[in-house]
């Protein structure tokens, strides 16, 4: 009878170990899962920073879905030459990133979206005064899915947020005010 409790009791130790065990390795296997996908959005997070400073560089071709490649062909109205231009003969002289926000899309595994909001700064020549460049800030709205496995863009939008020819003509105008308003005054 002692033998037979016993074997009960050893019987019971082997099935929970063996529950606790499978419990183990399933917990693994979906944490192992789980952590693949946050490497794969930030292989993601990093490709679509790339994108956007090879984007301001005129550089972005690699980035791009076969799709997508033949969209842009299609809206390029570019004279033919264009591609033997260096980006460098532009004045381009810094290319900053201000915020960077990618993320995947609800229910597409293979679909995601970026945001990104960044700082062209030219150099127009003249003087050494950074105050000279000129500057644009641009918001990029990118449309990510994977293409043999790697992450491509398929859309993007480009929005000019803010441009410092801008400020140059306000300040112009208000200056053009301010004399006209004196002006009239002194008449």
């Amino acid at each position: 009878m002692k033998k037979g409790w016993i074997m009960l009791l050893l019987g019971i130790g082997l099935a929970v170990s063996l529950g606790w065990g499978f419990q183990q390795y399933t917990d693994l296997r979906l944490t192992k899962q789980e952590l693949s996908s946050y490497k794969d959005i930030e292989n993601l997070n990093q490709r679509s920073e790339d994108f956007a400073r090879a984007y301001a560089r005129g550089k972005h071709k690699e980035y791009l879905t076969k799709a997508a490649i033949q969209q842009f062909a299609k809206q390029d109205t570019r004279e033919k030459g264009y591609e033997n231009l260096d980006i460098e003969d532009s004045g381009l002289n810094e290319v900053e990133l201000k915020q960077l926000f990618t993320k995947r899309t609800i229910n597409k595994e293979n679909q995601a979206e970026s945001y990104a909001t960044m700082r062209l700064q030219y150099d127009v020549g003249g003087t050494d005064s950074p105050t000279d460049d000129y500057i644009q800030t641009f918001s990029v709205h990118s449309f990510w899915m994977k293409e043999d496995g790697i992450w491509k863009v398929n859309d993007v939008n480009i929005s000019l947020t803010g441009d410092s020819a801008d400020d140059e003509l306000r300040r112009q105008a208000q200056e053009a005010l301010e004399n006209a308003t004196k002006a009239r005054d002194s008449e």
